[in-house]
């Protein structure tokens, strides 16, 4: 009997010595959450994404902010060189603020612009915040599974970023929380972890991804830096 091997197809991320870590890159049209506590670098790892998605793959990409003013995170990226005031007006890629006041029509909101702009990367940066605004805990929950089945259905590889409090354990037996509402990383296909210390060396940063689906990745600990040139996944061995 022939065993039939299904291929899974990749998006890679292009960041630095992440997708060694993923077997190539995200699978295509998953959903990815990237979290951690407050100045992990989850915001620009995203923004890395969409960046990555136009300069390399001919991708465009879709940025959705709950929290930052788009003029903000377009000044951050102006640090690392990224130009995304250009890209906009090129039409590779589309910047969006939805106010925390107007996230109980975000479904709706997003399914128009993804209608209209045909992005092949969306991120939405962060589910924190939306989660926070609808307070409601069963209406937060619903909504983060319509989120995640509207973003699969419309042919997006994406990412969600979350926020949780103080500092991910780096322990992955320790059954902490890896989100705001504990939801999201249940409706995620993946889920990648950021560190602001834990292995000490240079920046005393890591990465490490606790799950993805169809794919054997890396699961240890991996050292991290962010540099005047973004986020770079370093081996073991640089240290």
């Amino acid at each position: 009997m022939v065993k039939i091997i299904t291929r899974v197809e990749r998006v890679p991320t292009g960041i630095p010595g992440f997708d060694k870590l993923i077997d190539g890159g995200f699978v295509k049209n998953s959903i990815n959450l990237i979290t951690g506590g407050a100045g992990t670098g989850k915001s620009i790892f995203a923004m890395q994404y969409i960046l990555n998605g136009i300069l390399n793959y001919n991708e465009t990409g879709l940025f959705v902010s709950f929290e930052e003013k788009i003029e903000n995170l377009k000044e951050d990226a102006l640090v690392f060189g990224w130009d995304f005031d250009k890209l906009e007006k090129e039409g590779k890629c589309k910047f969006l603020y939805v106010g925390p006041y107007t996230s109980a029509d975000f479904l709706s909101i997003l399914s128009k612009e993804i209608s209209r702009f045909k992005p092949k990367r969306v991120v939405i940066d962060s589910l924190s915040i939306l989660a926070m605004a609808l307070k409601d805990g069963f209406n937060s929950r619903k909504h983060l599974f319509e989120i995640a089945s509207l973003l699969q259905y419309l042919n997006c590889t994406s990412i969600l970023t979350s926020e949780i409090a103080g500092e991910a354990s780096i322990d992955i037996s320790s059954g902490e929380q890896l989100s705001r509402t504990g939801v999201e990383e249940f409706i995620a296909d993946s889920v990648t972890t950021l560190h602001n210390t834990g292995l000490g060396g240079e920046g005393d940063r890591a990465v490490r991804v606790v799950k993805m689906r169809r794919t054997n990745h890396i699961k240890g600990p991996v050292p991290m830096k962010i540099t005047n040139q973004g986020v770079t996944v370093l081996s073991k061995k640089g240290y």
